[in-house]
C-alpha cells in the first residue's frame, strides 16, 4: 500500500479557523445575554425611582429585636391592579431577607415646656438641642425610618418662644430632630393652632427645606390635605397618615379647614381607602386619649376598631403624656392589627414621675412574594432625665441604660406632688402598663 504523506500545516490551519469562528460565535451570544441583563436592570432601576412620592433616606442597619412575625391582610390584594409597583422588579432586586426587611422606629411627643427651650441657650444666645437625642440618636439612626410626634408649633423670636398652654417653640428643636436621622415628622397636636396660622405656615416653610423630612398632619393648601403621604423603603411603600382630635379650643378660619388633619371619621375612611390603593403598609398615628391614662379611653377603642374595620396594619398613639399598652387586634379577614395605644413622652418638663417614663416603638417589615409581614413588634420603655442645675441637663435614656445615680439626681424629685420617682418605681411602671410586652434588659 502506498503511504500518503500528511500536510500537517494545513491542518494547523483548519484547527486554528474553527477555534476562532466557535470563541466569536460564543462571544457574541454572551455579549448579547449580557446586553439584555443590563437593559433589564436599568429598566428596574428607572421604574423604582417612579414610586411614589416618598422620600427615601440612605440605606441604615436593621436593629435586632424580638416578639411575633403577623402578615398584613388579604385587604391589600385589592390594590394590586391599581399598584404602580412592580411585583417581577421585587424578584429581582430584593432576594435576601436583609435587603427587603425594612426596619422601623417612632417616639412619642416632644413636648417642650419653657424649660426645655432654655437647655439649648448656649452662648452668645445661639440655640442648639443636639442633646435631647443624643443617647438614643445609633438608634434613630439606625432604623429605615424613624418618627417623632412634634407636638410644638414652630415660630422665631418676632412670635415669642414659649410653653405651656400656649406652645411656641424654636427651629433649632427640628434642626436637632433632623441631625438626630428621624425621617417622618408628626405635627397635627392639640397644640398645633396654639400661635395660629402664621405659624403653621412658619413650620411648614421650615419642614419643607429639609428634603430628608416626610411632615404629616398640617397642609398648605386643600391639594396637599388631598396627597397622601407614602414612604418607600426597599421596595414596600408605606401610606402613613397624621391626625388630632382637639386644638385645644382653637378654631382654624372656616375657609381654612384643609390646614389641620382632623379626627375626622369620614374623611379618615376616604385617606385610608386611597392609602390602601397606593402603598403596601398603611400606618395611621392618631393624637387621642385622656392625658395621663394609662388605658386606652372609650373613643380610642372605638376608633381602633374602626381603624382595623378599614384595613389600617399599625396605630401609633400620642397625647396621653403617659404610656399605655402595645397589643393586636383582629379585624376582617383575618386582619391583624398592631396597635401602641401611646407612646408617652419623648422629652418634656412635667412634673410627675409616671410622665418621664416613654417608649420606643420598634418593629420590621418584610416583604416576600409580594405580600408584607410583621416581624419582631416591640417597645423599648425610655426615661426623660432632666435635673435643677446645669442647664437642666436633659437627656432621654433607655430605661435599660438609665442608673440609681441619675435617678438620684433627677429634677422631677422636687417637684412631683402625687408620685414617687426612682429607677426602681420606672421599672415596676413599664412593667404593669406593658405586660409580656415589657423585656427588662
Amino acid at each position: 500500500m502506498k503511504k500518503r504523506n500528511i500536510n500537517y500545516n494545513y491542518i494547523a490551519v483548519f484547527c486554528t479557523v474553527i477555534f476562532v469562528l466557535t470563541f466569536a460565535i460564543v462571544g457574541y451570544y454572551i455579549g448579547d445575554w449580557n446586553s439584555k441583563k443590563t437593559v433589564t436592570t436599568m429598566a428596574q432601576v428607572e421604574d423604582k425611582n417612579e414610586l411614589g412620592k416618598g422620600i427615601s433616606k440612605e440605606s441604615k442597619k436593621t436593629p435586632n429585636s424580638t416578639t411575633t412575625t403577623k402578615s398584613i391582610g388579604e385587604q391589600r390584594d385589592a390594590k394590586e391592579s391599581n399598584s404602580q409597583y412592580d411585583s417581577n422588579e421585587s424578584t429581582a432586586t430584593y432576594q435576601d431577607d436583609q435587603n427587603n426587611t425594612v426596619s422601623f422606629l417612632a417616639v412619642g411627643d416632644d413636648l417642650v415646656h419653657i424649660e426645655v427651650y432654655k437647655s439649648g441657650i448656649k452662648k452668645n444666645k445661639v440655640l442648639n438641642y443636639d442633646h435631647l437625642f443624643s443617647k438614643l440618636k445609633n438608634d434613630i439612626s439606625k432604623a429605615d425610618i424613624s418618627v417623632i410626634n412634634q407636638e410644638t408649633i414652630f415660630g422665631d423670636r418676632s412670635v415669642g418662644y414659649s410653653g405651656y398652654p400656649n406652645f411656641c417653640s424654636p427651629i433649632e428643636i427640628g434642626e436637632a430632630i433632623k441631625k438626630a436621622g428621624f425621617d417622618v415628622v408628626l405635627q397635627a397636636t392639640n397644640h398645633t393652632l396654639d400661635k395660629g396660622t402664621k405659624a403653621i405656615d412658619y413650620t411648614l416653610s421650615f419642614w419643607r427645606k429639609q428634603k430628608c423630612i416626610t411632615l404629616l398632619g398640617v397642609n398648605q393648601d386643600q391639594n396637599e390635605r388631598n396627597t397622601i403621604r407614602i414612604v418607600e423603603k426597599k421596595g414596600i411603600k408605606f401610606a402613613l397618615l397624621n391626625y388630632t382630635f382637639s386644638l385645644n379650643g382653637h378654631i382654624l378660619p372656616s375657609n381654612q379647614s384643609y390646614r389641620i388633619d382632623m379626627l375626622d371619621e369620614d374623611q379618615m375612611k376616604a385617606d385610608i381607602t386611597k392609602a390602601k390603593k397606593l402603598a403596601d403598609v398603611v400606618i395611621v398615628f392618631p393624637h387621642w386619649g385622656t392625658e395621663y391614662s394609662y388605658h386606652p379611653d372609650e373613643k380610642q377603642k372605638y376608633y381602633t376598631k374602626f381603624f382595623a374595620k378599614e384595613g389600617v396594619d399599625v396605630v401609633i398613639g400620642s397625647h396621653p403624656h403617659v404610656l399605655q399598652p402595645v397589643e393586636w387586634v383582629n379585624g376582617p379577614k383575618n386582619h391583624k392589627m398592631l396597635v401602641y395605644y401611646s407612646l408617652g413622652n419623648y422629652v418634656s418638663y412635667q412634673r410627675e414621675a409616671p410622665r418621664m417614663l416613654g417608649g420606643m416603638a420598634n418593629m420590621e417589615f418584610i416583604k416576600k412574594n409580594d405580600k408584607v409581614e410583621i416581624k419582631n413588634a416591640s417597645i423599648t420603655p425610655i426615661v426623660t432625665h432632666y435635673e435643677k442645675a446645669n442647664n437642666y441637663n436633659f437627656s432621654v435614656y433607655k430605661l435599660s441604660d438609665y442608673t440609681e445615680n441619675l435617678a438620684k439626681v433627677h429634677g422631677v424629685l422636687r417637684l412631683e406632688k402625687e408620685s414617687y420617682f426612682s429607677l426602681g418605681e420606672m421599672k415596676k411602671l413599664a412593667k404593669n402598663i406593658l405586660g409580656e410586652w415589657y423585656k427588662e434588659k
